[in-house]
């Protein structure tokens, strides 16, 4: 005997919508103080502007897919994330790190956690307003 599939739950546009644009707005809130917490740590405190620009260039080559909402351009932004959260645990468990470390920790995390759901939201208002079940 075949499983019956279950009729899936109809989706709340306006809810999915009210949460799409709240993440949008943490994206670019921690996308804006990434590029902010790079641009005072290797300019002003002591940094290199060669480091600066391998740390930017990364975020900035999403940014055109990110202003046209893309969602392609959310998944490689998680994966770009990727790197800088790597980096920012190994670097907060050492002892004589500074606090920019767990700035970019949290901002990393926060980034990557709002654009892997922006990501999804946008599917599933996508599906809802083209009336397609998952």
């Amino acid at each position: 005997m075949a499983k019956e599939k279950k009729p899936s739950k109809p989706i709340d546009e306006a809810l999915v919508a009210r949460k799409l644009a709240f993440a949008r707005k943490l994206n670019w809130v921690c996308y804006a103080g990434l590029l902010l917490l790079f641009a005072v740590w290797n300019l002003f405190l002591g940094g290199s502007f060669k480091w600066w620009l391998l740390q930017t260039v990364p975020l900035l080559l999403v940014l055109p897919g990110l202003l046209k909402q893309r969602q392609r351009s959310y998944l490689w932004l998680c994966f770009i994330l990727l790197l800088y959260i790597t980096a920012g645990i190994v670097d907060v468990m050492m002892p004589t790190r500074g606090w920019q470390h767990g700035a970019l920790t949290a901002l990393s995390l926060i980034l990557f956690i709002s654009s892997m759901m922006t990501s999804r939201w946008q599917v599933q208002l996508h599906n809802a307003r083209t009336h397609v079940s998952l």
